[in-house]
């Protein structure tokens, strides 16, 4: 080949190469010009403004600009949640409203510090959220607004399977400015602060008592992380393994279904102590009752349901403590022999199966039950238990999401004749 021909070839690859490129660079401006190519490298980035939410209903009453202030307040809820990046939160409340706006930021501070904690990835990689709001009234200057929350979640670790939280009860004052004079939110990471918290007109120590209350819960959380992880390698080693003989067996098959049944809307046919306390118990023992684990009026302790009246004797009339309350159902559980359910409190987690019921609490006190319906495996490893509960809305939670530091199993085998 001539010198001339390969200088000919060589200016011709290159005008291909060329070609080649201004077509790629043409491709890649359509494409972002038409946002199917997003330069910003995570959706969650803080400084991009996107909105989680889904769905609004019950909003023909209420001002625009109070509605984008209260979906302005869920967003970046939500964007903390998601990313666990806290982010300043305290410059939507009015200035004079510093101690309310420290309990705010506090309660989301301890939802991200001890979700990070957690063995588990706990960011959520697609979430979304509807408001459905409840009531609104006006009083001395102050407007005042309750709505529910309903979450849908995809946390990393779990990605394909979606938890929901439903009926999240959030109360929010405003002044004139619409700007917030303060919140208070029914789910676990916010009452820890707002139960352990006296509000003191804006006292001027808040963010240090506030911060003590903070850190003693993550304190908590990280010791029983290291319980978690110690229980994790007994499992994966074949250890602690809960056994106990019975009579009969727990159908956990017609308890998981009456768990999934229930999960939202309760069934009719019994009361409902979501206003009193809270239903979680009593939905357990629902679950139980349908598992085919029969109601106990035999001996000192007591497992019953005939009538909403407070009753602990020996008859069938009324109902026990242990039916609806979380501490009195473990007690049931744990001391109960002879006649009745034949169960194992306290054990390694990892055993759990759907149909058994979890309690979760904290400052040492388990204050909530839930029904295991599952659980997250990789690699034919258990990663964590999926959970449902009926105050408190929750279905197919994982158990790591609960921010209380407190867990623990109660192992249903079946039930006993005498």
């Amino acid at each position: 080949m001539t010198k001339k021909r390969r200088k000919r070839k060589k200016y011709k690859i290159k005008n291909i190469m060329l070609l080649i490129i201004i077509m790629l660079f043409i491709i890649y401006f359509i494409n972002l010009v038409s946002g199917k190519i997003n330069l910003t490298k995570d959706n969650h980035d803080t400084n991009k403004k996107i909105s989680y939410l889904n769905k609004i209903y019950n909003n023909d009453d209420i001002d625009k600009k109070l509605q984008d202030k209260i979906i302005e307040y869920m967003d970046i809820y939500f964007k903390s949640m998601t990313t666990l990046r806290e982010i300043d939160m305290t410059t939507l409340f009015s200035n004079d409203a510093y101690e309310e706006a420290y309990i705010n930021q506090t309660a989301i501070s301890t939802l991200v510090n001890i979700r990070k904690l957690e063995i588990n990835d706990m960011k959520i990689g697609n979430a979304k959220y509807d408001i459905t709001f409840k009531e609104i009234s006006k009083e001395d200057n102050k407007i005042t607004v309750t709505f529910l929350e309903n979450d849908y979640l995809h946390f990393n670790f779990m990605k394909d399977i979606e938890s929901k939280a439903y009926d999240i009860e959030n109360t929010i004052i405003f002044n004139e400015s619409y700007e917030i004079l303060s919140i208070r939110k029914i789910q676990d990471f916010y009452v820890m602060i707002t139960n352990k918290y006296e509000l003191g007109n804006n006292k001027s120590n808040a963010k240090e008592i506030l911060d003590e209350i903070k850190n003693n819960h993550i304190n908590d959380y990280k010791k029983q992380i290291k319980i978690l992880k110690s229980q994790k390698k007994k499992y994966e080693n074949k250890e602690d393994k809960p056994s106990k003989k019975c009579d009969n067996l727990y159908n956990r098959k017609e308890a998981l279904a009456y768990a999934k049944k229930y999960v939202k809307d309760k069934n009719k046919n019994w009361d409902d102590y979501s206003d009193i306390g809270g239903n979680c118990q009593n939905y357990a023992s629902q679950v139980l009752y349908a598992g085919k684990i029969p109601m106990d009026t035999i001996g000192t302790s007591q497992w019953k349901y005939y009538g909403s009246e407070l009753n602990e004797g020996n008859s069938k009339t009324g109902r026990s403590s242990s039916w609806t309350a979380a501490p009195y159902f473990y007690d049931y559980a744990k001391n109960n022999s002879g006649y009745g359910l034949c169960a194992k409190a306290d054990v390694n987690p990892y055993y759990a199966k759907a149909g058994d019921i979890g309690q979760v609490g904290y400052d040492e006190k388990y204050i909530h039950s839930v029904v295991i319906v599952g659980n997250i495996k990789n690699d034919n490893k258990i990663l964590d238990l999926l959970l449902n509960s009926n105050s408190g809305n929750l279905e197919n939670y994982p158990l790591s999401a609960y921010v209380y530091p407190y867990k623990r199993i109660i192992k249903i085998f079946g039930w006993n004749n005498k």
